[in-house]
């Protein structure tokens, strides 16, 4: 069995808030900074899908099973900047038992299409620092460190 990327629908907002809660899960356990209790989103899934100029959200299925998603969105840049709109990635997750299958490749590679039909140059992404597999993982694609960003707890 192999893979397939569509588009998301309403219909999956259910599975996409799921989705959503099992990534900050994930990044709870690698950034303590994150709130460890409580529901915690990052984004407003309805809001998203109802923009599709400026968004697209993609299921990732294993037969008819939702094993993935990732998110893509245009973003404004700031006025220094040659190119004034970039592509943002996020929401990017695949289910642990389908790892490793390149799932999160071509759902980054149907992103980059995405970005590229709406004549963007440039694509950018966010990541904790203490997230090493997805560092490595972006960076076979071709993700390269641009801005850090450094903390101090006081």
């Amino acid at each position: 069995m192999s893979v397939s990327i569509r588009m998301a629908t309403e219909e999956d907002i259910s599975t996409l808030r799921a989705f959503e809660q099992e990534l900050v899960g994930h990044e709870r356990a690698v950034e303590p900074t994150l709130m460890q209790e409580g529901h915690l989103t990052y984004y407003d899934i309805p809001e998203l899908l109802k923009d599709t100029d400026k968004n697209v959200l993609l299921i990732a299925e294993w037969g008819e099973v939702p094993v993935g998603c990732g998110m893509g969105q245009i973003q404004e840049n700031d006025a220094c900047y040659n190119e004034s709109n970039y592509g943002y990635i996020g929401l990017m997750f695949v289910d642990k038992q389908y790892r490793k299958k390149n799932i999160g490749g071509q759902i980054v590679n149907h992103l980059l299409e995405w970005f590229k039909t709406k004549g963007l140059k440039e694509v950018h992404l966010k990541m904790y620092a203490t997230n090493g597999n997805a560092k490595f993982a972006y960076e076979k694609y071709g993700f390269r460190p641009y801005i850090e960003e450094l903390r101090l707890e006081l």
